[in-house]
Formats: C-alpha cells, structure tokens, sequence
C-alpha cells in the first residue's frame, strides 16, 4: 500500500470502469521496493469528461497515467506529442506529463511481443497471426507483429470495414507483410491453417459466466499458439477450449505486465523491478 504525504509523486490509470484493473497492485508493489515515494491510483473517468480529467492532471502534478477501454484511441486528439509508434497504431495507452505537456505512447505491443517471446518462447518472424478484433488493442498487436516480422496477418472482426481498415494500415506501413480481412459469417477453416498464432484482442471472455469466445476453436490444433489478452480471469473460456484442441495456450497476464514495465520505466526513467511487479500480481490473482 502506499504511503501519501505532500511529497507524493502521482500517477494512475484512466478507463471507465476500472473495477477489473490490476495495475494499481503491479505499480505500488514496484514503488515500494523501489524506494519511491510515489502512488499509483484507479482513476474512473466518464466519456464526457475526459479533457476536464487530462487537464485536471497537468493541475495536480501527476507524473503519467496509463489509460485503458474505451479511451485509448480518444485521448489521442489531447496530446501535445506523440511516438511514432502510437501514431502508426492509432491508440495511446501511456501518457507522460512533462510539465504543461501530454506525451503519448503506447506500450501494448512492447508488452505483448516480450510475453510471446518470453512466457511462450515463440519468435513471430516469418509467422502467421490471425487477429480477432481491429481496435486498439488489436491495432497495437497488428502492428508489433509486423514489425517483428510476422509475414502474415489475417484481421477477424465483426464489422468488415473495420478490420480493412486496420489491414490498410498495415499495407501501408509494412508492405512485405500480407495481410487479409474477414468478417466474423465468412468460412475460417481455411485462415486457421495459415497461421500458427491466434490472438483474441476483443472483450469477449471477460465475464467467465457467460461461457462466452470470440470465435470457435473448432479448427485450432496443435501447431497453434492462441493468446487471450484478457488477464482476468487468468484462464478464458477460449483458453480452455483450445487447449482440449490440443493447441498451446497464453494468457493476458504478461502483456499487462510488461506495458506496465515500460509504463514505469517512462515516468521514472528508471528499469522497472519486473519480478516484484509480476509477484504481486500473481499474488492478487490467487496464483501465488
């Protein structure tokens, strides 16, 4: 828990709701071994007040905030400056306040390429994905797996539009790369055997009661590893399910822990204590 006195560095989180977030526990956990007097604090936002919010942090001395569903893609339009790799994705999830100015970054796909590469041991080089979903989160997946080097990307949305849209994108950056969109009523059969990487980056599988997956895992085997950005519950419905398809499974644990890693590497520019942060989440989620 952190301590709070005049001198207190603060930072936080930004969504709407933010009952699921586990960011408060990594962060504090990682301030406090660091020595930092600093906070880190959930911070609910309503669509209409966002500007209010973001101005009310350059106010409040605020060091960064991290920012999560539904405004990753609107606080884009407040920012005083950008990376270049949130403006090819188009959804800022980290933000540095630098005084009177609005830093964005993004540091999803950062996160989800390290946990492919280091919970999972999987290179996407010269690989095929198959994405569900086209919004921030799949953008930020889309777009580190090309530059990673995946050779494909096949994008699965429920409004077609959207998914050319981000198969656009990603023609327009990465033109080695091919990339293919489907809607959700097209035959899939054929795009499962195209890739060895499936990824869900929608909502879907949030609520564990509804027994709800994004797409049917009737084509998944073996060969394929199949990731859930959802970090709670630790294991989906369409994680189990693909592992009793016999495929390899990959939580959304370690992407928020590794975001979060260069969350707090950008506000204090320092290395983050990953095994602390990765602990206390762990020990949240009953794993420990």
């Amino acid at each position: 828990m952190c301590k709070v006195d005049g001198k207190t560095k603060l930072t936080g989180i930004i969504g709407y709701p933010l009952e699921y977030t586990l960011s408060p526990v990594m962060h504090n956990a990682a301030f406090q071994y660091m020595g930092l007097n600093w906070c880190y604090l959930p911070l609910v936002v309503e669509e209409a007040d966002i500007y209010r919010a973001l101005d009310g942090l350059k106010a409040l001395n605020f060091m960064g905030v991290n920012v999560t569903m539904p405004y990753k893609e609107a606080v884009m339009s407040f920012m005083d400056e950008m990376t270049s790799y949130a403006q090819i994705v188009g959804a800022v999830n980290t933000i540095h306040i630098q005084g009177e100015r609005l830093v964005g970054y993004n540091t999803d796909g950062r996160g989800f390429i390290s946990s492919l590469q280091q919970d999972a041991k999987f290179d996407p080089r010269g690989k095929g994905a198959l994405i569900v979903g086209a919004g921030g989160a799949a953008r930020a997946v889309a777009v580190s797996l090309a530059l990673a080097g995946s050779s494909r990307i096949i994008v699965v949305n429920r409004t077609p539009e959207r998914a050319q849209s981000l198969c656009q994108l990603l023609q327009g950056n990465f033109p080695s790369c091919e990339v293919k969109a489907m809607g959700m009523e097209g035959d899939l059969s054929g795009a499962f055997s195209e890739v060895e990487l499936v990824v869900n980056a929608t909502p879907i599988g949030m609520d564990p009661e509804k027994k709800e997956v994004p797409i049917s895992t009737d084509f998944l085997g073996g060969w394929h590893l199949v990731c859930d950005l959802i970090y709670k519950p630790v294991e989906t419905n369409f994680l189990q399910l693909a592992g009793k398809r016999g495929a390899h499974t990959l939580g959304g644990l370690g992407m928020l822990l590794h975001q979060g890693a260069a969350s707090f590497e950008i506000w204090t520019n320092l290395d983050s204590p990953i095994k602390v942060m990765r602990e206390a989440l762990e020990k949240e989620l009953g794993l420990r």
